[in-house]
């Protein structure tokens, strides 16, 4: 377990009530202890949603060292645990109206010295006025550092991104913005400084640039964060989010979004996508992440990079945050981490979320890459070439950059394609990607393959591909489910069916008329016995087949 003390205890009851006003979290306040199945918490914080019908709790209020609510039941679960602070989950105005309904029901609950939540839980889940109560996961950053001796960006190659530029580069890049929540990001980088978001609102003198002139201390877009021009530190609440402490957030910025045909330094695969910058850390620790994604999705950001993970530890908090940004049409694309197993991690593996593993030159699995059925999609991630620092390359490895390269792809198709939904844009990326031999279906749809997710679709109608496409099931081998996703160029009539090895038909999934796009359908085998077995697409009088192996 890895401590650092706690700066506020628990004092005795009073019978006359006092209310004083709480100080802010300090970075002290964050204890890190870790489960049985290996995931990481902060002891001392508990993540509650009150429920719809029930009244807000108060913040910022105490009573004899004791939080006080105002509700009842759970000041009495307040004082029975020995929390000693509550404050909102989120710190500003957010504007989003769904993204707002969701975090004005999110309260952090602060226990005081020696008191551990998972001991806790149970009696926060029990109180009626609680819709649930979640441990506050403590994400590990899932980068795998190396020596600088390679210069040149390989992956770019490996990707096709070269070819993908010949089709969308340049300005029109710039309309995604893609949200970094990582250790902040050295936004004066000459090779990020043009691509870096700016709040135009905040941006006082109107240059497209954080100067000194632009601290004038007025929150200009009242979104409860003052002078954020490129961004916000949510660790030091300031709106400088550098990462000065903990080098990793330039270099996954870097990878996503490296300023690309300017004749300095390096390259990435988003061009010119603008890069917003969350530094989501306290003291070396990740202790707003989620505060992070709420806070790029209501300044703009289309895509939220997580390039970090918890292992194994599912909150139902946490997949709320995320079903609120699927809503507002916000992609979150997030590392699969680097664990070298088959443990899910998080956020990579809850719903709405793009979940990237690593591959090395030979387009294999790398060694320290999570893998699994919950995997979405791949990308290089051995030896990666980035920006660090305040002007420096650096060489890294890890899933950390995968995910961003990922991202950045995502940036030029939602620049290209502007209307087209997520889901959308989610299912381009995985039939178009490249096979990875023996892959088992561990590694979702394949290596990232740039071209042919750009060139699959009309640039004069993104929501009609230009070609029918069957891509493979995954996962493959299956036990359970699987799916069969397809693209139709056109509306027609569409067949699905399932055959078994002797050239029997077990099963019709589809039978109807679909719409031009993409499109997904799940085969649950239940009973059927083991072994190969085929699904056949028929469109409008073309046919297409694929094998697939079930095991019970």
């Amino acid at each position: 377990m890895v401590q650092v003390k706690g700066s506020i205890g628990c004092t005795g009851w009073a019978a006359l009530l006092i209310i004083a006003i709480i100080s802010p979290a300090a970075a002290s306040d964050f204890v890190i202890d870790v489960l049985p199945n290996g995931a990481r918490y902060y002891s001392s914080k508990i993540i509650v949603m009150n429920e719809n019908d029930s009244p807000p709790y108060q913040t910022g209020v105490s009573s004899a060292g004791i939080a006080y609510a105002g509700v009842p039941s759970v000041d009495g679960l307040c004082r029975q645990c020995g929390v000693v602070r509550i404050e909102p989950f989120y710190p500003g105005n957010l504007r989003n109206s769904k993204l707002a309904r969701l975090a004005e029901s999110l309260y952090i609950f602060t226990l005081a010295d020696d008191l551990d939540a998972s001991d806790l839980l149970e009696k926060f889940t029990a109180d009626p006025n609680i819709k649930l109560a979640d441990l506050y996961s403590a994400p590990e950053l899932c980068y795998i550092p190396n020596d600088p001796d390679i210069i040149d960006q390989w992956h770019l190659n490996q990707v096709f991104a070269y070819q993908a530029w010949d089709i969308v580069r340049g300005d029109t890049t710039r309309h995604s913005v893609i949200g970094i929540i990582d250790t902040g990001v050295h936004w004066d980088h000459p090779d990020l400084t043009a691509n870096i978001w700016i709040n135009d609102a905040e941006d006082v003198n109107d240059n497209g640039l954080f100067d000194p002139a632009d601290n004038d201390g007025i929150d200009a877009d009242s979104n409860g964060f003052v002078d954020d021009v490129v961004g916000w530190d949510f660790g030091a609440n300031d709106n400088d989010p550098v990462d000065d402490a903990l080098p990793h957030g330039t270099a996954v910025a870097g990878c996503a979004s490296e300023v690309t045909d300017n004749g300095l330094r390096g390259a990435a695969i988003g061009f010119s996508a603008r890069v917003m910058c969350v530094n989501a850390f306290q003291g070396g620790m990740p202790t707003a992440a989620y505060q992070g994604m709420l806070y790029a999705a209501d300044n703009g950001a289309n895509i939220v990079n997580c390039s970090w993970a918890v292992r194994g530890q599912y909150s139902q908090a946490e997949q709320d945050i995320i079903n609120a940004l699927y809503d507002a049409d916000v992609m979150i694309i997030a590392s699969a981490g680097a664990y070298s197993d088959t443990v899910r991690a998080f956020p990579a593996a809850y719903d709405h979320v793009m979940a990237v593993a690593s591959t090395d030159r030979d387009d294999h699995r790398a060694t320290f890459s999570s893998y699994g059925s919950w995997v979405d999609i791949c990308a290089p991630g051995v030896d990666i070439l980035t920006t660090y620092g305040q002007n420096q390359m650096f060489v890294y490895s890890g899933t950390s950059f995968s995910n961003a390269q990922v991202s950045g792809l995502v940036a030029i198709i939602r620049a290209w394609y502007p209307q087209m939904p997520g889901d959308f844009v989610e299912t381009l990326i995985e039939i178009t990607a490249d096979t990875i031999p023996n892959n088992n279906g561990l590694l979702g749809g394949g290596r990232i393959n740039c071209y042919n997710a750009l060139s699959l679709i009309s640039a004069s109608d993104p929501t009609k591909p230009e070609a029918l496409s069957l891509a493979q099931n995954y996962p493959n081998p299956f036990n359970a489910s699987t799916i069969i996703r397809y693209v139709l160029p056109a509306a027609a009539d569409v067949v699905i069916e399932i055959y078994d090895i002797m050239g029997r038909r077990v099963e019709t999934l589809v039978d109807a008329i679909q719409e031009a796009g993409a499109h997904s359908v799940v085969w649950s085998p239940g009973n059927s016995s083991s072994g190969v077995y085929f699904y056949r697409l028929i469109y409008d009088g073309e046919s297409r087949s694929m094998p697939m192996i079930y095991a019970r």
